[in-house]
């Protein structure tokens, strides 16, 4: 009778002990780009974004706030929210992990949009660059994958035509369909940012936003493309992010774009 008692208490701890390590290991994975705030509601500060399919773990705990309900998750070592509207719940495992899944967002390569082949080498960078500068084309934008390829096109015909530079000057080129272009890339050195081409990446958004910011799409995508770098070695960790008017004398990149860069983690003037 004692043994079957002792049987039976271990079968049951060991069930609850499974049951706990279930709900531990529930992932919160986006649906769509969402940010991921410091709390529960709009009004909280933004530690960054999910592109679709990436997940977090969810810490079992739910919050009303701002017409949402959020979800409580472990936002790389960060206690982060996330409007649960925009996630699915299922068992983590390494495919769903975040540190499996950068973030990245859709990138172009240059095979795909039509790239001219450059006229020279240009050089890798020296260094893991520690700076990121945001540029604005200050030409009209693009909303579909068609017209945004025409403008990434049209970007490297001036620089290359009409500049006379070897190749498109930005390291990457986002257009508000929510993709990214491939430019020089990550590795080799730009002509985007007069005296800091060797120390930093140039993003430059399609379009002109001195009177509008970009949509939130190619926005989600510059945030998501230097989440992307940071995790993949390609920018340092402890990165400044500066707006191309910072270290010239430019309306680039353009008076709403710039302010809104302005409140994001990295900004240094």
């Amino acid at each position: 009778m004692m043994i079957s008692l002792f049987l039976k208490a271990s079968f049951t701890l060991q069930f609850i002990c499974n049951i706990e390590f279930s709900i531990a290991s529930q992932c919160a994975c986006a649906t769509d780009y969402v940010h991921v705030r410091s709390g529960a509601g709009t009004t909280h500060h933004i530690l960054g974004t999910l592109s679709t399919g990436s997940c977090v773990t969810f810490k079992e705990h739910m919050m009303s706030a701002t017409g949402y309900q959020w979800a409580n998750v472990d936002y790389h070592g960060q206690n982060g929210w996330i409007a649960s509207n925009y996630l699915t719940f299922k068992e983590c495992s390494q495919s769903s992990s975040t540190h499996s899944t950068a973030g990245c967002p859709t990138i172009i390569s240059r095979s795909e949009w039509g790239a001219r082949a450059p006229t020279h080498h240009n050089g890798r960078l020296p260094t893991t660059p520690g700076h990121v500068y945001i540029h604005h084309g200050a030409t009209p934008g693009c909303h579909t994958k068609a017209d945004c390829i025409q403008r990434v096109q049209s970007y490297q015909n001036y620089h290359m035509d009409s500049h006379g530079w070897s190749d498109i000057g930005y390291s990457f080129v986002i257009g508000e369909d929510g993709n990214v272009y491939e430019g020089r890339g990550w590795d080799t050195v730009g002509a985007h940012t007069l005296h800091h081409n060797t120390d930093g990446l140039g993003f430059c958004v399609m379009g002109n936003f001195m009177t509008h910011a970009p949509n939130d799409l190619a926005i989600n995508a510059v945030k998501s493309l230097i989440h992307c770098g940071v995790q993949m070695g390609k920018i340092t960790h402890n990165y400044v992010l500066k707006g191309h008017r910072d270290v010239g004398q430019t309306a680039c990149p353009g008076d709403k774009l710039y302010a809104l860069i302005k409140t994001w983690p990295h900004y240094h003037h």
